[in-house]
């Protein structure tokens, strides 16, 4: 790695989006330490040098804005990363001093774009290699889908519609994106079939309990949802 690698400090009492967060960062090539609490983090930022911290709000002891409040008297660029999505809560971050906001559950992608912008660093969507989940990993560039340890074979489309569901994790897609990020179609007579029938037949192969799917999720009358219980092993 090299000696000129940013620096980032990424701070959740989340255990799982720390592991997802230095799994994405380390593969950008960014240095990262990692801290539980805003006791553990303003210490670890007094001792060390960070070019950003990513900065969780609902943190025990000292709540993210207060730490945000510490970190500004040291200049050091934050992002903070939240599932209080109220737009409150978004403005009074930015008021704290964080420079960005991300709500939970986030897309990697974006995230990865994010940071960059911060750290002053040049990237595109296309540097992201690896699109992981709970039970789910895919490698991108080998189009290797993995589930739950074991390799498993999909049809293009439904790698294709897999791909789609996990980079947009937690986020609601109509029956209407599917077809057209999918297929590259627009809408036609029986194409909610043929979108519930590759839902149902991805669903067969990755969840362990098809009939009571807990990863590829319907939100009734608005579309599907890859629920996003991330982790890293």
């Amino acid at each position: 790695m090299s000696d000129t690698a940013k620096k980032i400090l990424v701070v959740d009492d989340e255990p799982h989006i720390l592991d997802l967060l230095h799994f994405l960062l380390t593969d950008e090539g960014y240095l990262v330490t990692a801290a539980d609490t805003g006791e553990t983090a303003i210490e670890l930022a007094g001792n060390e040098n960070f070019d950003l911290v990513i900065l969780d709000l609902a943190l025990p002891g000292i709540d993210g804005f207060s730490v945000c409040r510490r970190l500004q008297n040291q200049n050091i660029p934050v992002l903070m990363l939240s599932s209080y999505d109220e737009d409150d809560y978004v403005v009074s971050g930015l008021e704290t001093g964080a420079l960005d906001y991300v709500r939970k559950p986030f897309n990697h992608r974006e995230l990865i774009l994010r940071v960059a912008n911060l750290v002053g660093r040049n990237t595109s969507l296309k540097t992201l290699k690896t699109l992981i989940s709970e039970d789910v990993r895919i490698n991108l560039d080998t189009e290797e889908v993995i589930c739950r340890g074991r390799v498993i074979r999909l049809t293009p489309t439904e790698y294709l519609l897999l791909k789609l569901l996990m980079s947009r994790q937690g986020m609601v897609l109509s029956s209407e994106d599917i077809l057209h990020e999918v297929w590259d179609a627009d809408e036609w007579d029986g194409y909610r079939q043929m979108v519930k029938v590759n839902i149902q037949r991805l669903r067969n192969k990755i969840e362990k309990y098809p009939r009571n799917p807990v990863m590829i999720v319907n939100q009734w009358g608005r579309g599907y949802r890859f629920v996003p219980t991330v982790t890293v092993s």
